[in-house]
């Protein structure tokens, strides 16, 4: 019996793409159950352009919001509104593969989370963009530092959202699919598809548009690298160190126990701390986990255990949004 799939979209102000989006919604190879649609208070004509759609589509189903409620908030509301089996996440201005969700439907098996990748295009001349096809990592020693499976490739089974624990009180520790993809890691249950899912369309508007970095391995960047992350972690670490109080926190509060939680736990704990001796028991479990904490894993294992070393300050590239001088 074919699973039944909700697509879930959130929408604001996104009527100049937000067509492009649709159809390849809607011309996908695997047959749609639903597309939820929640507007949270456009003011161009993003939700005419939806009624539009409506029309000739008795499967979408457009919910408006009579009071802004934000990202998180509206995907989560939106996602409870789901009747399929599975939920498939879309932003309102990328284009699906037209393959998508058949794809992710095989491939789940019995994870909770499907996710691929994910390939940034653009129209702006001013907007560099980089594409890193080398396999992530998405494991929970990963994920607590930075979202691995960008929530516009997500398919999830709805089972999930029974998972995350006491939303209301963490709902604003981590974005929406940071959420989802910390669970499900906790449980072992995410799949990565080898395969490019979304188009993900980057423009300055974009919610999560952000500068890109060079990471080219050259001695001139590796240099300037560390002096930059030196001094950014200097600026951010007490805002990191709330951060991690909490994430320790939230894990806490996942019933599921494993061997590998338990030492991310350790390692979200020293983190959060500001002894020497906390800082030399991370820099020992950052060793050990140095497989899982890099984006892809380290092939020369001199480099990457120098990196470990370095990874408790380094990973202050991943909070720099909290930094005086990072400019959206």
């Amino acid at each position: 019996m074919k699973k039944k799939v909700s697509v879930v979209m959130c929408t604001y102000n996104g009527a100049q793409y937000i067509r492009e989006q649709l159809d390849s919604i809607i011309n996908q190879t695997y047959p749609i159950f639903e597309i939820i649609i929640q507007d949270d208070c456009s003011t161009d004509d993003t939700v005419d352009i939806i009624r539009e759609y409506a029309e000739t589509h008795s499967n979408i189903r457009l919910f408006q919001n009579e009071k802004s409620l934000g990202i998180n908030r509206n995907f989560f509301s939106a996602m409870n509104r789901a009747k399929g089996d599975c939920i498939a996440i879309s932003d309102q201005d990328d284009i699906w593969v037209t393959d998508k969700i058949e794809v992710q439907v095989n491939a789940i098996g019995d994870a909770w989370l499907s996710s691929g990748f994910s390939k940034p295009f653009t129209s702006d001349r001013d907007i560099k963009i980089h594409f890193d096809s080398r396999m992530p990592n998405y494991t929970l020693g990963r994920m607590v530092y930075v979202g691995m499976t960008p929530g516009h490739t997500l398919l999830i089974k709805k089972e999930l959202l029974e998972y995350i624990p006491d939303l209301d009180r963490w709902i604003d520790l981590y974005t929406y699919d940071k959420h989802l993809q910390i669970v499900a890691a906790c449980y072992d249950k995410v799949q990565f598809c080898n395969k490019v899912l979304v188009h993900n369309r980057r423009h300055i508007s974009a919610a999560t548009y952000g500068p890109a970095e060079n990471y080219q391995r050259t001695f001139s960047n590796i240099f300037q690298s560390i002096r930059r992350t030196y001094s950014l972690y200097k600026e951010v670490r007490p805002f990191m160190r709330e951060y991690f109080s909490n994430t320790y926190k939230f894990l806490a509060a996942i019933p599921n126990q494993s061997v590998n939680k338990e030492k991310v736990m350790k390692m979200v704990y020293f983190q959060s701390q500001q002894s020497l001796w906390a800082y030399l028991r991370l820099t020992i479990i950052c060793i050990q986990l140095r497989d899982e904490i890099f984006h892809a894993k380290e092939k020369n294992p001199i480099v990457a255990v120098l990196r470990a070393i370095y990874f408790p300050i380094s990973c202050s590239d991943y909070f720099r949004y909290k930094s005086s001088k990072y400019k959206k």
